[in-house]
């Protein structure tokens, strides 16, 4: 798995989180100022509220630091279970690790000022998992759509849900859906490259915009059964695409291509809910 701490930085690109070492080799302090652009730029219902695939990125970075050559080729049973807000203390926002015997998995835990707000399994093993929503998905909707979301809609309609994105999160330039589906095209058109935050983050909005119209929620990440890597990401990435398609009103399943459409990641059962 490749990630920002990986590539050179470049115009445009946002540094990650900041991770400290502590007196226990599998903890991290996690360090974020609340004008970050994960924060600044992510607003729920007006408050400043850190994109749960954050913590993905912290685990996904600390755990590469933790075991050295290792590759992720999953996450499973990630767990959102408590907001981080930039309206409250974060000078104990802490990652800490935990090793299976075998050494082939690791468990990760999320936890500011000692109330756990994220955990999950990282899987070092290569996963035999075909991508969770297929091509076949794409030429279904191009074929029957009648329904494209412009940039602006999307960002519009997202705002009325209470929404609020700056420019780093409004990747979506347009969305084509057909029944509970649709087809996101993500790209850096204003001079903006994708890292993991904001490529995840915006794929899960394109989720969000198949209902669209349908109702005015405002929602949140709170489970994911699995991510899968079925390559290494690039990042910083210029564009993706991303097909959705809707299991139930609040699970979700979605695999993220490159423009030549190679599957690049897919997640299986997201669960949402209403942001409070």
């Amino acid at each position: 798995m490749t990630t920002e701490a990986d590539a050179a930085p470049g115009p445009g690109t946002v540094a990650p989180t900041e991770l400290l070492r502590t007196g226990d080799p599998g903890t991290f302090r996690a360090r974020i100022e609340t004008d970050h652009t994960y924060l600044r730029e992510h607003l729920v219902q007006g408050r400043r509220v850190l994109p749960g695939v954050a913590c993905l990125e912290m685990a996904l970075r600390g755990a590469a630091r933790l075991h050295p050559g290792a590759r992720t080729f999953a996450v499973r049973d990630a767990a959102w279970l408590r907001p981080i807000s930039g309206h409250e203390p974060l000078d104990e926002l802490f990652v800490a690790f935990r090793t299976a015997p075998d050494a082939t998995a690791v468990d990760y835990t999320v936890t500011n000022r000692g109330a756990l707000c994220g955990m999950g399994t990282l899987l070092f093993e290569r996963q035999d998992r075909a991508v969770a929503v297929g091509l076949d998905v794409r030429d279904e909707i191009c074929a029957n759509t009648r329904s494209h979301l412009t940039r602006r809609e999307i960002y519009a309609e997202f705002s009325n849900m209470g929404i609020d994105y700056g420019p780093y999160f409004r990747r979506n330039s347009y969305v084509q859906r057909y029944g509970q589906r649709s087809l996101a095209w993500l790209s850096h058109n204003d001079g903006t490259p994708m890292g993991l935050v904001n490529l995840l983050d915006c794929s899960f909005q394109s989720g969000m915009a198949i209902s669209i119209g349908e109702h005015r929620d405002s929602l949140m990440p709170f489970s994911m059964g699995h991510m899968i890597f079925h390559a290494p990401v690039p990042v910083p990435l210029g564009s993706a695409f991303v097909l959705t398609e809707k299991l139930s009103p609040f699970r979700t399943n979605f695999t993220v291509f490159d423009e030549n459409y190679e599957p690049l990641l897919s997640v299986f059962d997201l669960g949402v809910k209403p942001a409070l």
